[in-house]
């Protein structure tokens, strides 16, 4: 269940903002919070949410557990084994609602909305070929959002949790960025972004269970394509200075690289 945890108040890093920053309350014994919702039982824990820890780096060390989480959005009532004390949210506005984040109550909370084009009713009716170009598209046209969410995780208190809605191709291009900057190697980082294809099923139950739509033509939520995630990398590998260079230049500091990998890595 999630566990109350106490939310840090300093200020947000340059680029993003803090949407919500509220200190800790005790939430209902094993909920997100009091929000009644309509999810039926079998869904009430995200679909695909996991923790990075574990992972190795080129060099053998590991991912520290219970630092670094990647899900689809969590709901209210949701129930997973960990609670965040920062949580960083690519949804964008319209898909968010102006509604409150269910884990204001327990967590810092980061909207950094990224890639309208990549939300799930658009990549479930997408060919690959363009879910390749829409990756792309967004790390060339957000390296500061990008770089503002590597701050964020740099700096703020973990556990830190990041998703977008499926949490699949958003958070998946920012979990890999985060990895390759610790020098998780790259068959590593596309290994893990495969395991979102297991849980596609409970993913667009859930989904579905809170309202996205989907034309009548799709079938279901599309899984995630290696070429697209690789294409993403690749764009960023070949900026001036490789992956570092890429969020050097777009408003990281050398010491925000240093604080990755001392919070990241055991």
């Amino acid at each position: 269940m999630f566990r109350p945890s106490r939310s840090s108040q300093r200020a947000p890093p340059r680029g993003c903002s803090a949407a919500h920053d509220s200190t800790a309350r005790s939430p209902e014994q094993g909920s997100l919070d009091r929000v009644s919702i309509s999810l039926p039982p079998e869904l009430r824990a995200p679909a695909n949410l996991r923790d990075l820890g574990g992972l190795r780096t080129a060099s053998g060390r590991q991912v520290r557990p219970e630092e670094l989480l990647r899900s689809d959005a969590p709901r209210p009532g949701d129930l997973s084994p960990v609670t965040p004390r920062t949580v960083v949210d690519l949804r964008t506005a319209a898909e968010t609602k102006g509604a409150p984040h269910p884990l204001a109550g327990v967590a810092r909370v980061f909207e950094v909305p990224l890639g309208a084009e990549l939300q799930p009713g658009a990549v479930a009716a997408m060919a690959e070929h363009t879910l390749s170009s829409a990756y792309r598209l967004l790390v060339a046209n957000a390296a500061a959002e990008l770089s503002g969410i590597v701050r964020i995780v740099a700096r703020e208190p973990g556990p830190v949790l990041v998703h977008c809605a499926a949490g699949k191709d958003r958070t998946g291009i920012v979990i890999a960025l985060l990895l390759r900057l610790v020098d998780v190697p790259r068959a590593t980082v596309v290994a893990d972004y495969l395991r979102t294809n297991d849980n596609l099923d409970g993913l667009w139950a859930r989904l579905e269970a809170a309202g996205t739509h989907r034309r009548a033509d799709v079938r279901g939520l599309g899984g995630v394509d290696p070429e697209a995630l690789e294409e993403a990398l690749d764009t960023m590998e070949s900026h001036p200075g490789g992956i570092r260079g890429y969020v050097l230049d777009h408003g990281v500091d050398p010491e925000d690289l240093d604080l990755l990998q001392r919070r990241l890595l055991a």
